[in-house]
């Protein structure tokens, strides 16, 4: 049974129900307003850097919390199981490696790389939108813009590791730009003791592409 207050008490039934009901209203629309601003603040207020090169005309903007692994710039060169190339995936002709960057939290266990290469070199130039043997080609939008990108994924697995690639290629102005979204790692069930996956590869899939939108060519 519902206790009413000495001040309510004084008004009459319909007053009061009138009370109750305003009161109610606002309440709601307080506990529905809050979080949502909470979570709002909490997205718009992540830090991000700037990486630029001039010659290749690319900006990155990407948070903060990602981590450079390219050996570039005093970074620390990515190891892994797996040959990840080097400015992409099954190079075969020259070229460089602008950006490459870790998820937060990656490890021997699952790891998230983005990399974005360039190469003038003539062949890596003709082969540039050339699928691997093991590639499937794919639909989809291309952080390197233009109608005339290729995407493709491959996979690779052995000895309880694994790695999944995401790619785009895209030739402008006689220059070959690849980006190359890597997901690799181990069988946690293999240690002793056991070890879990900082993150599951779902999770490292939907951040790797979310740095895609941060790429700008100028060209």
């Amino acid at each position: 049974m519902i206790q009413l207050s000495r001040s309510l008490r004084k008004h009459s039934p319909r007053r009061v129900a009138a009370i109750l009901a305003a009161t109610g209203v606002a309440a709601a629309l307080l506990a529905g307003c809050q979080p949502q601003t909470q979570r709002a603040a909490a997205g718009s207020g992540e830090a991000q850097r700037t990486f630029h090169d001039a010659e290749a005309g690319a900006t990155l903007a990407y948070p903060a919390t990602l981590e450079r692994v390219d050996g570039n710039a005093d970074t620390p060169a990515i190891r892994g199981y797996f040959d990840n190339g080097s400015w992409q995936l099954d190079a075969s002709a020259p070229g460089k490696t602008l950006i490459t960057l870790a998820l937060p939290g990656s490890n021997a266990i699952t790891t998230g790389l983005w990399r974005l290469g360039v190469s003038r070199d003539p062949a890596a130039v003709r082969q540039c939108q050339r699928l691997p043997a093991n590639a499937q080609r794919q639909p989809g939008p291309s952080p390197l813009g233009g109608d005339d990108a290729t995407l493709f994924t491959q996979s690779d697995a052995g000895m309880n590791h694994f790695r999944e690639v995401e790619s785009y290629r895209r030739v402008i102005a006689a220059t070959c730009y690849a980006v190359d979204l890597i997901v690799e790692g181990s069988n946690g069930e293999v240690y002793d003791p056991p070890r879990q996956a900082p993150f599951s590869r779902d999770a490292a899939w939907q951040a790797l592409r979310e740095i895609n939108a941060g790429l700008h060519l100028a060209r």
